[in-house]
Parts: C-alpha cells; sequence; structure tokens
C-alpha cells in the first residue's frame, strides 16, 4: 500500500533498489478533464514498457490513489522497481501528468515542486476584522468557533467608543449624542485586539499556525504589539483588503510572499552567513559526514543544469545527507549572483 512521506522522511529511508520512479499526478484535472486521464494511461504504459511487467504492483497503486480522490491539487509517486515500495507526496504545482526513471530520487525536483507554504491571514480593520485561510496558493474565508468579527461582537455593553453621553442642568437631562473621541475608540481598538489574539492563541487547531497581518500599517503594529504568543509572519500586507475578494487576497499575498521568500534567501546566504558560509562542494561534503552542516542552499534544477549539469547528482546527494541530518535545505531561484551549492554549518 502506498505511503504518504514528506521530502526530509523519504531521505532517511533505506536506498531504494534502482531505477527509481518519480510519477507526477494533477489529481483535480483527472476529476473532470478525459485528456489529462488519456495522458495518464499513456504515462502508466511507457512506465510498464521501460520497466517491463515488474512494475504492475506500482501501475495497480496509482489506479487505486487515483480511485480515493485524495483531497489534494497533486501529488508525486516514488517508487522503486519492483513496486513494492511506493510513496506519495503533496503537491501544488502538477500542471500535468508526467514522469521521470532515474538512478537516484531527485530530491532537487522533489524540493522544487514541494507544496507552497500554508498561512491563516488576518485582516485588521479599526473595528472589524475577518479570518482567512492560504491554502494551495488559494484564499477562502476560515470560521472559527466564537470569532468575534466586530469590536461590538467582542466587547459588547463593554464598548466605551460608543457610550451615550449627556449632563444635567436645572434637573433637565440632556443628550450629546455618542462620545466617540479618538482616545475611547483607541481604548476599544487595543481591548478588541486583545481579544482576537487570544482568541486565535488558545484555538487547539489555529494556535500554532503562521499569521500573516493584513491592514493598514497603523492596525497591523498595533495588533503585533499586542499580540502574545501567535506565530505572526514577517511577511506583511500593509493597505486595507476590506474591500478586495478572495482571489484579489490571494494573488496580492503569493506575491508578497514569493518577494519575501527570494529577497530572504539571497540575504541568508550573501549577508547573514557570509562569515560562515561554505561554497566548495568537497567542503561541504566532509560537513555533512561530520554532521556539521546545518543550512544548505541550492540553485534551482534549471540552473544547475544551465550551469554545471555534471554537478546536479553531486548536488543531489549533498541534498539527501543535509535532509537525513535534519538541515534546513533551501531552493533558492533566479539568484544568479549565488552559488549552485552553498552551506552553513
Amino acid at each position: 500500500m502506498a505511503e504518504m512521506t514528506s521530502v526530509s522522511k523519504l531521505a532517511k529511508l533505506p536506498k531504494m533498489n534502482t531505477p527509481v520512479i518519480t510519477l507526477n499526478l494533477n489529481l483535480k484535472k483527472l476529476n473532470y478533464d478525459t485528456d489529462e486521464q488519456t495522458r495518464v494511461k499513456t504515462v502508466l504504459k511507457k512506465i510498464q514498457n521501460e520497466i517491463g511487467n515488474g512494475i504492475d504492483s506500482f501501475i495497480n497503486e496509482v489506479n487505486d490513489l487515483i480511485r480515493q480522490q485524495l483531497p489534494y491539487e497533486g501529488i508525486t509517486l516514488i517508487s522503486d522497481k519492483s513496486g513494492k515500495q511506493v510513496y506519495y507526496l503533496i503537491r501544488t504545482s502538477v500542471e500535468e501528468a508526467d514522469y521521470h526513471i532515474d538512478d537516484f530520487v531527485d530530491y532537487l525536483l522533489l524540493l522544487s515542486e514541494a507544496p507552497n507554504a500554508d498561512y491563516t491571514l488576518l485582516e485588521l480593520n479599526r473595528d472589524n476584522s475577518k479570518v482567512y485561510q492560504l491554502k494551495n496558493k488559494r484564499v477562502s474565508p476560515l470560521a472559527v468557533e466564537h470569532y468575534p468579527a466586530t469590536v461590538q461582537d467582542a466587547l459588547g455593553t463593554e464598548i466605551r467608543g460608543g457610550e451615550l453621553n449627556f449632563s444635567a442642568r436645572g434637573g433637565n437631562a440632556q443628550y450629546h449624542g455618542h462620545n466617540e473621541t479618538s482616545q475611547e475608540k483607541q481604548i476599544d481598538q487595543e481591548r478588541y485586539y486583545r481579544v482576537i489574539s487570544d482568541l486565535l492563541k488558545d484555538d487547539k487547531d489555529l494556535g500554532n499556525h503562521d499569521f500573516i497581518l493584513m491592514g493598514l500599517t497603523k492596525n497591523v503594529n498595533l495588533f503585533k504589539k499586542l499580540s502574545k504568543g501567535l506565530k505572526i509572519s514577517d511577511v506583511m500586507i500593509d493597505q486595507s483588503v476590506q474591500n478586495l475578494s478572495a482571489t484579489a487576497i490571494a494573488e496580492l499575498v503569493n506575491n508578497k510572499v514569493e518577494e519575501y521568500n527570494k529577497a530572504h534567501s539571497n540575504d541568508a546566504v550573501m549577508n547573514k552567513f557570509k562569515d560562515q558560509l561554505y561554497t566548495d562542494p568537497t567542503n561541504i561534503q566532509n560537513l555533512l559526514n561530520s554532521r556539521q552542516i546545518r543550512q544548505l542552499f541550492v540553485a534551482s534544477r534549471d540552473e544547475i543544469n544551465q550551469s554545471d549539469p555534471e554537478m546536479y547528482a553531486q548536488i543531489n546527494q549533498l541534498i539527501k545527507q543535509a535532509l537525513a541530518q535534519d538541515a534546513d535545505v533551501t531552493v533558492v531561484s533566479e539568484q544568479s549572483e549565488m552559488p549552485l551549492v552553498s552551506g552553513v554549518s
């Protein structure tokens, strides 16, 4: 039976019998696209022709997973030549079915096509807020039990910015409308944000999520100041999203995440670790052998193949060893000034 795994777990497994089959499937397309269904049948036939009849068990596992209608955009299956060791990983970037048959597990391929990080998004306005989820690059509203959508929901009768104000003269009460001073509204906003923060922090499903804050800079900064115990992402949307659709928010957030990841990776290699950086593959291999590498940076598959394709297998082995040792491995794309592989001890 096929076993769900992750790239790091796969790297810890015993070496697979070669050749190794890597099959990418777009599960979403398979649900409705007859052309994609035909393409998968063709791909499986090609694999069978190349490997031989001994791969029948792998073909059966693939068909079984497809029939299960798994709740993922796509998956990548990894199998040895016997088809008896079959693993699958969740994917978000599979356009259509394709396959590779190699002498090793292509870890760089797997990392390059890893699922995008999921986030919980928090829209912050002065007197209302909303929670979204970013999953597989798509944004949708997220229902949170007992979540106070407005400051009124959170504070009820204790709200101060909307209290009636009156004075008495000669025994007659004179009403002057609502007391809506900026100071009182500020107090209400702070109390509201504390209620939100505490509720999300204590939520068993959300307490460990990474939160991206969205809103005017003053609102985001205030929430960050008051929030205790939430994992706030360095990615921030410093503009109001109150009137944006979920699709527009998704585009905005995904672009910000991508920009941050590129800048962060480049900064990490070129600045933060510049005095601890090793770029010679032999030195990196020796440090891995003595378990002294804690972070590995590698260029993308395309960049390695264009620059020095003979290094691909060597870099792939470095990645496997680093992952097996629980070191962080980051694929850095579109950074021509960076080395193909570098390590931090």
